[in-house]
C-alpha cells in the first residue's frame, strides 16, 4: 500500500523527488496501518485539492486496496507548520503529532 500511495502522489505533484511516505503501525488500534504523506510545501495544495477532493479520492483508492488485502489503513498528510492551517479549512484539524486529520462531523 505504501508503494501505491507513493506512486499516486508522485504522479500528481510538481516535485516528485520530495515525496516520502512513512508507514507505521497504530499503537492504539491493533491492525491499523498509518501512512503519512510528506510533500513539498508548495505541493500540499495539489495533494489536498479543492475542498479536499483529491486527498479524499486518494484515501478511497488506498482504502479499497487495503480492503482487498484484508487490512485497515489511515492516510494522513504531514503538517510541518503546526497550527498554521488555513481558517477556511474546517474539514481538517490538527492532532498532537502535527498531522492533519479529518474532523468527524
Amino acid at each position: 500500500m505504501k508503494e501505491l500511495l507513493e506512486h499516486i502522489v508522485k504522479a500528481i505533484v510538481n516535485n516528485p523527488e520530495e515525496v516520502s511516505v512513512e508507514e507505521k503501525k497504530s499503537v492504539d488500534f491493533p491492525g491499523l496501518t498509518i501512512l503519512t504523506i510528506d510533500v513539498a510545501e508548495e505541493d500540499k495544495g495539489v495533494v489536498i485539492g479543492r475542498r479536499g477532493r483529491t486527498i479524499n479520492s486518494i484515501r478511497d483508492l488506498i482504502t479499497i486496496n487495503a480492503i482487498r488485502n484484508d487490512k485497515r489503513v489511515k492516510v494522513l498528510i504531514k503538517d510541518d507548520n503546526r497550527g498554521h492551517h488555513e481558517e477556511g479549512s474546517a474539514e481538517n484539524i490538527e492532532d498532537n503529532d502535527g498531522m492533519l486529520v479529518d474532523e468527524e462531523l
